[in-house]
Order: C-alpha cells, then structure tokens, then sequence
C-alpha cells in the first residue's frame, strides 16, 4: 500500500518560485558524486557478522527519511512530502540482469535484513515485470537505489525518460575499498525539489550514520 502523504504550503515554503521555476525543465534531475567514508561501517559489520550490503541499503533508507527533503515528490504538478517510502533496490539475478526488489520501511535494522533476504529470493524467481513491480513502480513514495559493486566509479548518469518521474531521488553506491576505506555514491535529486546545498546535507547525514553504525544497527 502506499504511504500517505502531505501537501506543502507554497505560501510558506522558501523554495516554491524554485519550484515554479524548475518543474517544467526538459531534464531537470542533477547528479552529484562523492566518496564516502565506509571504514567503521565495514569493520562494524564484519565484528558483528553482518552484511555490508544490507547494513549501508539500511542506513539509506534511514537516513533519507530522517532528512525531509528526501521526501520531497511531485504529485499533480504539486509539490508534497512523504514521511515514509518505499525502497526499490536492483537486485542481481543468476543470468546476470538485474531485477528490482522492494523494502518497505522498517525501524529494526534485523527485521529489514531479514526482509531483504526474501525480497532478493523472490526477485530472483521472478521476471522483471513482477507483480510487485506493477504494484510499486509508477507511485511516489519510493525511492530507487542501485549498487555497483564492481566499480570504484566517480561519474555516474542514469538512462531518463519523459513520462512523470514524481521528483523521485536516485541512488547508486559502488564499489568498497578495503585500502581506503572509501566507497563512491552518486546522487540524482529534481532541481525543482532540492538545490546543491540540500544534497550535500543529506550526503552528511548518511555519513554520520556510517561512522555511528552501533547506534542505528
């Protein structure tokens, strides 16, 4: 089911001529990408016998809800605010394509470990036009997460098309260097929704997440 959601009031929101000002642009996403530093995340989850994998999709989920702006989508030319979303997270399946998996938002980081192992199983199984894919892809309250792990990349643009996209973020996270403890993130966020200054926010708050793993795993 999908989360509720609250209208924003353009007469008291500092960025509604923004807003005005950048919905209609033909591509009017930006990306911006950094390393991150993963170091006490990774040596968090190997002391507890933990997945990296599932701990840092968990802190995303988390830390996107805890800074509103990630909330931010556009529903019938309007903007609103979801306190809570769904994650859509691409799955690697045997034949080496991909397959989108569905996280719902869940305050136990075990419970959602737990509920991305079947998640992942049932991708898998499933074809890319799944039932879940019908009932989840298309809404707004949902934010898409990709993971490259084979790549220490430092640029990233995504494949875009011209139907509604809601404002909805986008995220990538690639490849974890044991070296130096850095891994890259690639952030797409609609101009008309955020600016610069709120994207590196919201890049701090998972930041302080992955160096205070204890306290949210």
């Amino acid at each position: 089911m999908p989360y509720p959601s609250t209208q924003v009031d353009l007469q008291q929101w500092p960025r509604a001529q923004h807003f005005a000002f950048f919905k209609d642009f033909q591509q009017p996403y930006f990306n911006v990408c950094v390393r991150l530093d993963a170091r006490l995340l990774f040596a968090y989850c190997q002391a507890q016998a933990l997945s990296f994998f599932s701990a840092y999709i968990y802190l995303v989920h988390k830390s996107a809800q805890q800074y509103w702006p990630m909330g931010l989508r556009i529903v019938d030319d309007q903007p609103v605010h979801y306190q809570q979303v769904t994650m859509s997270v691409v799955q690697l399946a045997e034949d080496d394509s991909f397959r989108f998996s569905y996280l719902d938002d869940t305050p136990c980081y075990t419970t959602y470990a737990q509920r991305m192992r079947e998640e992942k199983a049932r991708a898998a199984c499933e074809p890319l036009f799944s039932e879940a894919f019908a009932h989840t892809e298309g809404r707004a309250d949902v934010l898409h997460v990709s993971v490259l792990p084979w790549l220490q990349f430092s640029g990233f643009s995504h494949a875009t098309c011209l139907g509604a996209t809601h404002g909805i973020p986008k995220v990538v996270l690639g490849q974890y260097d044991k070296v130096s403890g850095c891994m890259p993130l690639a952030l797409d966020v609609h101009h008309a929704l955020m600016d610069g200054l709120h994207s590196a926010k919201y890049i701090q708050v998972l930041q302080t997440m992955m160096h205070n793993p204890s306290d949210y795993l």
